[in-house]
């Protein structure tokens, strides 16, 4: 993913007026980031709000010992309501956030829970004639910071919900004061009003952290891809040949030791392969260097193919020379290797007229195998492939010849 799609808000210009919801102010994402932020909060929540959920019924169930006090006419009718209607359907919108899949259908319900939370005290309130069960519906400023805030609500759902709770309050109120005459007092507006204003500059407030949070982790993590992605890519240049994409001299030489030295702890040979495109300047003054390359990037191809296993290396040393690691591979296998491979570059059938050999190019191989000894060294392995080549060139080219040595 581009950097820029991590750039800070400010730097961004604004999302279409269209594209934008009025409860999507502060931190806008593109829309692939806010489904992806949406798919992770979701998430959270709901990983949360399975234990937040029964702690809720719980708390709720608890204020049922405040009702001998605040509704000594009623008190009996509101535990019926609060442990017989209202409790189970909390309980059971609880169980349903944990077991429904869509994400719309459980935050419904999470948002659902706080409403009738606030429906049944307002309508326990209603019921009583006590002169302060007025007060019972201030507590629904509890409900509010509750949704917003603990449950952690979409912000529009968090709105959404308080809109319906500010409509119970009031509600509660003009049908108490049907029946007492008297009016809600002003400050009980305000402070209800308060709660509805704390709890969702909470809830918004929260929200804007989760994004901030959300988009600190997305860059971070991006980052940290575009640096893997570069120490790989160093890794491969450092390592590889840019011409033909096999390995380079330096990783042919970390290679080499590093399978002598397993050999040697095994207690198994490792052949070594060294070929040499036979006459490839008087190619190169013949066709040109362009022509040149191409020629070495198909023989390249033909000795990376023929190896067959995860261990076994093809390398460019140099020029027109190449070289193939075989660890655990006797003298007879690894000359057969080394045929198939002559056969396949003179299957090519590249037109070298400039060649003293063929009309066509070749190629002349050494190989060489050494079970490691504990004085031995890899230097050895190299010179008997490279005397072995040695002695292909003078003997003819297009040949393959051998090298053999006793363990040291």
């Amino acid at each position: 993913m581009p950097d820029d799609q991590f750039t800070a808000p400010e730097e961004r210009s604004a999302p279409p007026a269209r594209a934008r919801k009025f409860w999507q102010i502060g931190i806008p994402f593109p829309e692939s980031m806010e489904t992806a932020f949406q798919e992770e909060m979701d998430q959270v929540r709901l990983h949360r709000n399975r234990l937040t959920g029964l702690t809720a019924v719980i708390i709720y169930g608890l204020f049922a010992v405040t009702d001998r006090v605040q509704l000594p006419d009623l008190y009996k009718q509101a535990w019926a309501i609060r442990f017989l209607l209202v409790m189970p359907l909390l309980a059971l919108c609880s169980i349903g956030i944990s077991r429904v899949s869509r994400v719309v259908v459980r935050e419904i319900l999470l948002a659902s829970m706080g409403v009738i939370v606030a429906a049944s005290i307002g309508w326990i309130a209603c019921l009583s004639s006590y002169q302060y069960a007025g007060r019972l519906v201030i507590g629904l400023g509890l409900v509010l910071l509750f949704n917003s805030i603990v449950l952690s609500l979409r912000f529009r759902s968090a709105l959404a919900s308080a809109t319906i709770i500010v409509f119970i309050f009031g509600a509660s109120h003009a049908y108490m004061q049907s029946v007492t005459g008297e009016p809600v007092s002003f400050g009980a507006w305000v402070v209800f009003m308060a709660y509805v204003a704390i709890s969702l500059i909470g809830n918004f407030r929260t929200d804007q952290d989760q994004r901030r949070a959300f988009l600190a982790t997305a860059r971070e993590q991006e980052r940290n891809e575009e640096l893997s992605h570069a120490v790989a890519l160093l890794g491969k240049l450092s390592a590889e040949d840019p011409l033909t994409q096999l390995a380079n001299r330096r990783e042919f030489d970390r290679r080499l030791a590093l399978e002598w030295g397993r050999a040697r702890r095994g207690g198994y040979p490792v052949a070594l392969i060294l070929a040499d495109v036979d006459f490839f300047k008087s190619y190169n003054d013949r066709y040109g260097h362009p022509a040149g390359d191409v020629c070495l990037k198909r023989v390249a191809a033909i000795l990376r193919s023929v190896p067959q296993r995860s261990s076994d290396l093809a390398a460019r040393l140099g020029g027109e020379e190449f070289g193939i690691l075989l660890p655990s591979t006797t003298i007879e296998d690894a000359t057969q290797l080394a045929e198939q491979m002559r056969k396949a570059v003179l299957a090519l059938e590249i037109p070298h007229e400039a060649s003293g050999v063929a009309p066509l190019v070749t190629i002349s191989f050494g190989v060489a195998a050494i079970e490691p000894g504990l004085r031995s060294d890899s230097a050895e392995l190299l010179a008997g492939a490279d005397a072995a080549l040695y002695k292909a060139k003078k003997e003819g080219r297009n040949q393959v010849a051998l090298y053999t040595a006793k363990p040291a």
